[in-house]
């Protein structure tokens, strides 16, 4: 599904990053990515970002954690900022 969405979707191809955020991945043990309901718009942007399979959009946003690696693309890409580390 990932797939076939990311190719056909309406914004397009997420292009491949040439250099990665300016900050680290969290240090603090417990600490995972979540969705802050509230500022999701359901673009699906975070999903064509996601290379991993990590997030759901039906409506908003949801985080599968078993398969998130900490990439942290979905976060780049997220244009309302609802995707955090808490």
């Amino acid at each position: 599904m990932g797939d076939a969405f990311r190719v056909t979707a309406t914004p397009g191809l997420v292009p491949a990053l040439q250099s990665g955020p300016t900050h680290d991945r969290p240090i603090f043990d417990g600490t995972k990515l979540n969705v802050l309901d509230d500022l999701c718009v359901g673009c699906s942007y975070c999903l064509m970002a996601c290379n991993d399979d990590a997030l759901i959009v039906e409506g908003l946003c949801e985080v599968i954690h078993d398969n998130c690696t900490d990439c942290l693309r979905c976060l780049l890409w997220c244009p309302t900022g609802a995707l955090v580390y808490s």
